[in-house]
């Protein structure tokens, strides 16, 4: 049976949404903060290594190299995050949060599959929260006519949530071989 992944505009969407996603990096830089461009930028570059990782047989660099690179982005995204919260910029400081538990999931899908092919009904429940607040995020920035927040906001849940697909079909394919392990 045919899932969305396997559409021929899969790819093309990806690559569409990660143009744009390129583009607001460079508008934060021109008409926002330091602090704002370089948490764009950093989240580009986490959203393009979760893609690599998706694709792990394919890869030119090794899995603990792209685990040393996701580390620290983190870092920088964690330091981003305090300067919202030292700034008191609570809606950027609640948005960073629900981004935070996302790629806490994110983590746990890449580094311990085992534990989410046991736990998938929590771990489905998780992230379909998890994405819930950053709409609910996205519709603020509306109701405040922050149309480009907004605007970056949907991307983003849209290109994560693409991974999150991908992560999804990766550890489907995993499965058999956890099944056989354990």
């Amino acid at each position: 049976m045919p899932t969305p992944l396997s559409c021929p505009l899969y790819p093309k969407s990806k690559l569409l949404i990660l143009a744009l996603l390129s583009i607001n990096a460079v508008t934060y830089a021109i008409v926002d903060t330091l602090t704002t461009a370089i948490d764009a930028l950093t989240w580009l570059i986490l959203l393009l290594i979760y893609e690599l990782e998706t694709h792990s047989n394919q890869l030119p660099i090794t899995e603990k190299t792209l685990e040393r690179a996701r580390s620290a982005l983190i870092v920088v995204i964690v330091w981003v995050f305090f300067s919202y919260f030292k700034e008191s910029e609570w809606l950027d400081v609640a948005n960073s949060l629900l981004w935070f538990a996302l790629i806490a999931l994110m983590e746990l899908e890449v580094r311990r599959p085992d534990i989410v092919i046991r736990h998938t009904t929590v771990c489905w429940i998780l992230t379909v929260g998890i994405f819930t607040g950053l709409l609910a995020m996205a519709g603020v920035w509306l109701w405040q006519q922050a149309w480009l927040d907004a605007y970056d906001a949907l991307l983003w849940i849209t290109a994560f949530g693409l991974i999150e697909a991908d992560l999804v079909q990766l550890l489907k394919r995993k499965q058999p071989a956890a099944n056989a392990n354990g």
